[in-house]
């Protein structure tokens, strides 16, 4: 069975941006059953860049990322 774990900030731009995608790429590196999700009480609108540049950096690719 899938965990599916959510990861609450507040505008979604940055901090859980990199979490969700720090865990769903450890979760499949180990192959866990784990699905990060990410989300905001009051979304920006938009993932901050440097955010993206880091998981890139790092070798983490988020598919379609959105401040939600």
């Amino acid at each position: 069975m899938t965990a599916h774990v959510l990861i609450l900030c507040t505008h979604n731009s940055a901090r859980s941006v990199l979490a969700e995608g720090m865990l769903n790429h450890w979760a499949n590196k180990l192959g866990r059953d784990v699905v990060a999700h990410s989300a905001g009480s009051a979304p920006s609108g938009r993932i901050n860049p440097f955010a993206l540049e880091a998981l890139a950096a790092a070798g983490i690719t988020i598919d379609k990322p959105r401040s939600k």
